[in-house]
């Protein structure tokens, strides 16, 4: 897609970044970062060795403020600090995207859902700096939990989602506000990954707009052209044996980065999807962070049963329980099909050909991280600090896959496209909000 003057390099503010996902697929559509907010020191090294330093191949934050530091921030730190409060100022009209993925432990059907979790907050914190940037697009992102009403909420507090009282602030602050549920495997991604997405367009940029139909449709033919552009399937999603088959190699070896620990050899590429993932790794004998768990005999026949008396996908309650296992929730990939959501946790999800667990590499590919993205940090972790510290596992199963970013941004990029050249497609969507909200009015005024 060919951007015009008014649209040429977009630029954006990625907060919550985490170790990068987001930025990486908007700098895989050409968008220039101008800074970026992470709390956590593992994953903003990760975000900072290969989207920001100089000798980085995905760097594409190239003017970073020098008011800023390049070092872990929480967004409540900056936010309290008077002076960079008004360098946000000094930004309006600079900024094209406010992006963000604020920690989703408090959302998630996977864990407690605790409505009381102070991170369910941090949401209104990035609306907070939006409303000092005033970006023409905001993007928030999160999991379906997000639109999902806490039913232990104290009364008092309301009973509305946190998605809800994002949507009503954003409008309040001048936007037009959608709620959009995406599918990661629509755009290249071999993972059926679904997350909420608030897209939001400033009323001063473009009026009234249905910004949810609008993102809806322009996704739609984003997924199509990206597959297209990349050579992917355009009729299926793309399955793990073509995701994974070139790490599943026989010849062992051991692991450079982690000693005592093992690892395989490359095979050579044996799809697209597996050459775009090994773009820039000529030579490389080995995959990074592809180091083999150490299992017991127990698991290893454990695993080696499955794979010989179950059939791929979810192992039942009963196998697992049978089989000395206390978890219920292990899945065998299936090379046919694409992976179900991956989480923080690698011990969920059996290679589909050896008794192991998958790698945080292979975890990466699934995620649609190319391999010469390299993570940083320790490599997993447990204990009081799991679910606070964001060790490698917890960077790559907390992104939004770049493939997904990239669309996203290629989508936005359309839109810029079309309300720069005052497009006559854009109509339907003014009237269709216009009528949106006179049959607001009508409700309301009928319950008067």
């Amino acid at each position: 897609m060919k951007n015009n003057k008014n649209t040429e390099r977009m630029t954006y503010i990625d907060f919550f970044s985490g170790c990068g996902g987001l930025s990486l697929g908007l700098g895989l559509a050409d968008w220039k970062g101008v800074f970026a907010i992470e709390k956590d020191p593992m994953a903003f090294m990760t975000f900072k060795k290969n989207l920001i330093d100089e000798d980085s191949l995905h760097r594409h934050f190239c003017g970073w403020p020098n008011w800023l530091t390049k070092e872990p921030h929480a967004i409540e730190d900056v936010l309290e600090d008077e002076s960079t409060c008004l360098q946000f100022k000094k930004l309006v009209g600079t900024v094209t995207l406010v992006a963000g993925g604020p920690p989703c432990q408090g959302f998630s059907v996977a864990g407690a859902r605790n409505g009381k979790d102070p991170r369910n907050l941090l949401v209104f914190k990035q609306i907070e700096a939006i409303r000092l940037l005033k970006p023409k697009f905001v993007l928030v992102e999160n999991v379906g939990g997000f639109e999902r009403k806490f039913v232990t909420k104290p009364a008092e507090e309301g009973c509305i989602s946190v998605a809800e009282e994002a949507i009503q602030e954003l409008q309040d602050a001048g936007y037009n506000v959608g709620k959009v549920i995406i599918n990661a495997a629509e755009f290249g991604v071999p993972q059926l990954r679904q997350r909420v997405i608030l897209f939001a367009i400033s009323k001063e940029y473009t009026g009234v707009i249905d910004s949810k139909r609008l993102l809806k449709d322009t996704l739609s033919k984003v997924a199509i052209e990206q597959r297209k552009e990349l050579g992917l399937p355009v009729d299926r999603y793309v399955n793990i044996e073509e995701a994974l088959s070139d790490l599943s190699g026989d010849e062992i070896v051991d692991e450079p980065e982690f000693s005592g620990y093992k690892t395989c050899k490359y095979l050579p590429p044996q799809s697209v999807y597996q050459e775009m993932m090994r773009k820039n790794t000529e030579g490389w004998e080995t995959p990074t962070s592809h180091r083999f768990n150490k299992h017991s005999q127990k698991v290893i026949d454990l695993y080696n049963l499955a794979h010989k008396t179950q059939k791929p996908g979810r192992l039942s309650k009963e196998f697992l329980y049978e089989n000395g296992c206390h978890s219920n929730k292990r899945f065998v990939l299936n090379l046919e099909e694409p992976c179900s959501t991956v989480t923080t946790a690698p011990e969920e999800l059996i290679h589909y050909k050896h008794p192991r667990v998958v790698t945080l590499r292979e975890m990466a590919r699934i995620q649609s991280f190319p391999d010469d993205f390299t993570f940083y940090g320790r490599y997993t972790l447990n204990g009081p600090a799991r679910g606070i510290d964001v060790p490698r596992n917890a960077q790559i199963g907390n992104a939004i896959p770049p493939l997904a970013g990239r669309a996203i941004g290629k989508a936005i990029q359309m839109i810029a496209e079309q309300i720069e050249a005052g497009d006559s497609v854009l109509e339907k969507y003014r009237a269709s909000a216009e009528a949106q909200y006179h049959q607001m009015n009508l409700f309301e005024a009928a319950s008067i």
